[in-house]
């Protein structure tokens, strides 16, 4: 394929045992709206999520098991070959996230069952070190146990957001490159009983958006320059008020174009469609169906035209337009895949 106008490559991780091959290389097709299986590799218990380096040459995915680990492989494009270089256990158990710093030289791991956090340096050739930091949530007076669902980093800084559905906190960190530990520098009491599960922020405004699992709403916050200060400025919710479904919000998501935002409903099977307003506050434009059950994952392709969803209970990966008025529609194009749970794309 000389011309790879319209391609782009998909990572697939998936809830699945040692001998499934619960890891898969996509490639879509934009033109048609096909997906077809290039690669994939077995040998690794529920990767759950993944990620991958900026020159396209290493994947990183989670073990979602009890103990936990993380596992780096080397990546062969052209032939979809996937082969393991090492793995580290994340010292907490069922590990749900995995995020590198912008300069490829650190993992961030988040262990959901052990309420921690761990940082892995990584080594020139890709393998994974072991890890130089660990952070342990507790709340002795409460008694809540932590569940940190996501670490991401604040674009141009060395800052890094962390989600904790369990104890209801967002923490923002620091990391020390001179150190190779995080520093804690502030913490968000979110809404009670809401359950920040996934965030995403806007790349032109000091504007965070939390996708809630508990009370499937989304909270949007604004924060100063200093980091200091962060205000709640709204509340909305993410399923039609009249809906008695039980539902749980899972993945967040803003355009390319940075005029709209997007989350998943697992339990109301939908997308939530929002404009993004001049002041960074949201208004819905509608629901999309995403034709499957429990859509936990789902990821924009960089044409900006279409949105790739994982329906971890059916099965299946479906392909969404994205209209006019920014809301997805669905197309007939689906893959079929077990348990899918996290999509990475990327151009090919």
């Amino acid at each position: 394929m000389t011309d790879n106008h319209g391609y782009y490559y998909v990572f697939v991780g998936s809830y699945g045992n040692k001998d499934d091959q619960s890891i898969q290389l996509l490639l879509f097709d934009s033109t048609s709206g096909n997906l077809r299986k290039t690669g994939s590799t077995s040998g690794i218990m529920n990767p759950s999520f993944l990620t991958v380096n900026k020159e396209k040459t290493r994947l990183y995915s989670i073990s979602e098991e009890d103990p936990g680990e993380i596992v780096s492989f080397s990546i062969e494009l052209g032939s979809g070959k996937l082969s393991e270089i090492n793995r580290q256990p994340t010292v907490g158990s069922s590990p749900c996230f995995v995020s590198l710093d912008p300069y490829d030289q650190l993992l961030f791991t988040a262990n959901y069952g052990g309420g921690s956090i761990t940082v892995f340096p990584l080594n020139q050739e890709g393998s994974i070190s072991p890890f130089s930091d660990f952070k342990r949530y507790t709340d002795t007076v409460l008694k809540k146990s932590s569940h940190p669902h996501q670490i991401k980093n604040i674009p141009n800084t060395n800052k890094y957001l962390i989600t904790d559905l369990g104890m209801n906190r967002i923490y923002l960190y620091q990391f020390d490159y001179m150190t190779s530990k995080l520093e804690l520098l502030n913490e968000i009491v979110a809404v009670p009983e809401s359950g920040p599960r996934h965030l995403t922020l806007h790349g032109e405004r000091r504007i965070i958006y939390v996708a809630n699992e508990y009370n499937s709403n989304i909270s949007v916050y604004t924060y100063d320059e200093g980091f200091e200060i962060f205000e709640l400025i709204q509340e909305i919710e993410t399923i039609p008020s009249h809906i008695e479904t039980l539902n749980y919000c899972s993945d967040i998501h803003i355009s390319s174009c940075q005029s709209y935002l997007y989350v998943s409903n697992r339990g109301h099977n939908s997308l939530a469609a929002y404009q993004i307003l001049d002041d960074g506050e949201l208004k819905l434009l509608g629901h999309s169906l995403t034709m499957g059950e429990w859509p936990r994952n789902f990821g924009i392709v960089p044409d900006g035209k279409h949105i790739l969803v994982a329906n971890q209970h059916s099965d299946s990966i479906v392909v969404m337009k994205i209209g006019s008025n920014g809301i997805p529609q669905t197309t007939s194009q689906h893959y079929s895949v077990k348990s899918p749970a996290c999509l990475y794309i990327m151009n090919a």
